[in-house]
């Protein structure tokens, strides 16, 4: 064919191999940290939730509390009520009064007289010796005292009131504000927007009619933020009041009562009120001990030489004393600072002695997880390794944990084993975050600081083992550490800066 040029054509490989080295990727070796996670799966759980239980046979009266509801160690959930007991409280009452006028001695009572002692017929006794008149000390009152330090915030009996009627109708005859501070409970229909900490404005009116505004802070927030607890730094103010809550943008968030933060109830079982302790009026901070009321019985004869009588009025004050505890018994009182979890029975049940009535979430004995793990990673889990956790319902809230420990059976369904895994959480806690929520987990079974690294994707592996391709085509065989789907960490055979290609 003259006048033509001949074409050379590339053969296939060529082409193969000019395509490929158009198309390689290049990395550099860099310093970096890195780390292999394995995911796991699983969900909240409370650490303790404790129930509160029936301790006798009775019928419920009545509910002060609700679900999501924040309560103190001590607060009274739940107010129970037996008309047996109490028949057998006043029996004990009669009898112990009955058994008092033969009484020889007793410790309860500190003021005494002294006056003729007589038979059972009334008829003075003497001395058959020498004709003196038997003398007895006599008592007729006994205190009341402050069970802790604290301001005296309610008292509810006055001079001739019967101190066991005041305590059943009110749960105490005084009130004592053991740690300065006011609450108001907050609830709406809606989200008020709030945040833990905000600072808002609390206003009423105080005992002499006057308006009073108070700063305020958040302290709780349930229930999707529609229930609030404003906490004040202040006692004085009239308790069980009307305030309104604003924010200090002037927004108006509704009403509450403002209540006592933590109350203590002081007792009385029984008696006649004959006064109350002139010096310590609302308002006034008290001691323990000190005495704040006292309490007028029968005249009581202290001694007496009969043992019998000693006998029949120890008896007598053990049934009183029992029946006492059986009645402060019907108060059904939280067992830790927490969250009313659930209300078990309703107003008007009648329940019997073991019957759970109200369950607690303890916020002071935190959280945990249960994570469930796939089982080719459960052979890198061990206990001790650290957790990165997300709440699938709160993206934006990120927690730490640590494992703690790893079932030894695995769970299987349609083919796939699972293990529980369970995570001591660590750290703070978003208060948003509940017993219950499902989480995602990665847990670090392998990390390294200040690792040489490369792409994943550049590494190869031949009959000799791991190797890269070098920039100029070369080969460098390659010792590698930690692994993860896009880094690995080269422990030798590469330099920092050098060029790999891939």
């Amino acid at each position: 064919m003259k006048g033509k040029q001949r074409v050379f054509l590339p053969t296939l490989a060529v082409l193969l191999a000019l395509s490929v080295h158009a198309c390689a990727d290049t990395a550099r070796v860099q310093t970096a940290e890195i780390e292999k996670t394995v995911f796991g799966s699983g969900s909240v759980q409370v650490q303790s939730q404790p129930g509160v239980y029936a301790k006798i046979d009775s019928d419920v009266v009545k509910t002060l509390v609700s679900v999501g509801d924040r309560v103190s160690a001590g607060d009274v959930l739940m107010k129970l009520e037996n008309d047996v007991i109490e028949a057998e409280m006043d029996q004990a009452h009669y009898d112990m009064e009955t058994a008092q006028y033969e009484l020889l001695y007793t410790k309860t009572h500190e003021q005494y007289v002294y006056r003729q002692l007589r038979d059972d017929d009334g008829n003075r006794r003497f001395d058959v010796n020498t004709g003196e008149p038997l003398m007895g000390k006599y008592s007729d009152e006994i205190t009341v005292r402050a069970p802790c330090d604290g301001r005296l915030v309610a008292i509810y009996v006055e001079k001739g009131d019967d101190s066991l009627a005041v305590f059943r109708e009110k749960g105490a005859v005084m009130v004592i504000s053991t740690d300065g501070r006011m609450k108001v409970e907050l609830k709406r229909s809606e989200p008020m927007n709030l945040k833990l900490g905000e600072k808002v404005l609390v206003s009423g009116r105080d005992k002499k009619g006057r308006d009073y505004t108070i700063e305020g802070a958040v302290t709780s927030l349930t229930r999707r933020g529609m229930q609030a607890q404003i906490q004040i730094e202040s006692d004085l103010y009239p308790m069980d009041s009307v305030v309104t809550i604003a924010k200090k943008t002037g927004e108006s968030l509704g009403e509450g009562i403002l209540e006592i933060n933590k109350p203590m109830a002081v007792s009385s079982y029984g008696g006649t009120i004959k006064g109350v302790t002139n010096e310590f009026v609302v308002g006034s901070m008290v001691k323990r001990f000190d005495v704040l009321a006292r309490i007028e019985w029968d005249e009581i004869p202290l001694y007496i030489d009969n043992d019998r009588a000693l006998r029949a009025f120890a008896k007598a004050k053990t049934t009183y004393d029992n029946a006492a505890k059986k009645l402060e018994s019907l108060a059904a009182v939280s067992p830790c600072d927490g969250i009313v979890a659930s209300i078990d029975v309703k107003e008007g049940d009648s329940v019997t002695d073991g019957t759970l009535l109200v369950t607690v979430v303890d916020t002071g004995a935190g959280m945990s997880l249960k994570l469930s793990v796939d089982e080719l990673d459960i052979p890198y889990v061990h206990p001790g390794q650290q957790v990165r956790i997300s709440a699938d319902a709160l993206p934006d809230a990120m927690f730490t944990g640590v494992v703690e420990k790893i079932a030894p059976l695995g769970n299987t369904e349609n083919s796939v084993t699972t293990y529980d895994v369970y995570v001591k959480l660590t750290g703070g806690i978003d208060e948003r975050i509940k017993g219950g929520m499902n989480v995602t987990a990665e847990i670090v079974i392998s990390s390294a600081q200040n690792a040489l690294t490369i792409p994943t994707d550049a590494l190869r592996k031949d009959e000799a083992g791991w190797y890269v391709t070098l920039e100029d085509g070369g080969k460098a065989a390659v010792e590698i550490g930690v692994m993860n789907d896009s880094r690995v960490q080269i422990l030798s055979g590469l330099a920092e800066g050098q060029t790999v290609t891939y």
